[in-house]
């Protein structure tokens, strides 16, 4: 097993790293490495390291650097702007997000929004948006905004090439009708499990956002965000 630790920006630039507590408390108590074991160390802005393990303790440890390259960021930015949806969804939601590729991921609260707001709950995403960059070697972590209701999120939309809203309205397109073409910055937004209210589509559309179909089938909110962000990975990335 490749072991992957986020390290802060600006430690790679020296030759010996020394982790963030959190991370050599896990490596020491958890996965148990030793001196000698090799890593990888990368900063979630594009830059990384191979590294030696040269000194492990349950507080601080130590790895000395032997290489270092950098991986570009995504040509276009991808970002997920859903209501946050029961827990084992919303974490499902997190971690394929991070798989995917999103640049951003917005949760928000709407009219029909179930989730109760608790400070340690939003702090277990940031754990799991971590631990799906770790496994999966995503070089360039998302940005995990704090929790907001969708009116914060309205004033947002016109800074993006392409807005996407899920909808089952009659009249929103089937993602092979959306012109894809010259978009940089794009949305895709996810309603709850009892989705979004017409008033909450149509602000969106009246702020930029195109109503968008998942076919025929009513998809449950963590389905219809990871089969919406995979055909913008497909498209774009």
């Amino acid at each position: 097993m490749r072991i992957n630790s986020l390290v802060d920006v600006g430690e790679l630039e020296k030759d010996l790293v020394v982790l963030p507590p959190d991370e050599s408390h896990h490596l020491a108590r958890v996965l148990r490495v030793q001196p000698g074991q090799e890593i990888i160390l990368f900063d979630g802005r594009g830059n990384v390291a191979e590294a030696t393990l040269e000194s492990v303790s349950k507080t601080a440890v130590a790895a000395r650097v032997s290489r270092r390259w950098s991986v570009p960021p995504p040509a276009v930015q991808i970002d997920l702007i859903q209501a946050v949806p029961k827990p084992d969804r919303w974490e499902l939601v997190l971690q394929k997000a991070v798989e995917l590729g999103v640049s951003n991921i917005r949760p928000i609260l709407t009219q029909h929004t179930e989730f109760k707001p608790h400070p340690k709950k939003q702090e277990r995403w940031g754990k799991m948006v971590l631990n799906a960059a770790q496994q999966c070697e995503v070089r360039w972590l998302p940005t995990l905004h704090a929790l907001e209701k969708m009116e914060a999120v309205f004033p947002l939309l016109e800074g993006y090439d392409l807005v996407l809203i899920g909808s089952l309205n009659s009249g929103a397109k089937p993602f092979r009708q959306i012109d894809f073409s010259g978009a940089g910055k794009v949305a895709l937004l996810i309603g709850p499990e009892g989705d979004f209210t017409p008033e909450e589509v149509e602000t969106s559309v009246a702020a930029g956002a195109e109503p968008v179909s998942f076919g025929d089938r009513i998809l449950r909110t963590e389905t219809a965000a990871i089969f919406g962000l995979s055909i913008l990975a497909y498209e774009f990335l």
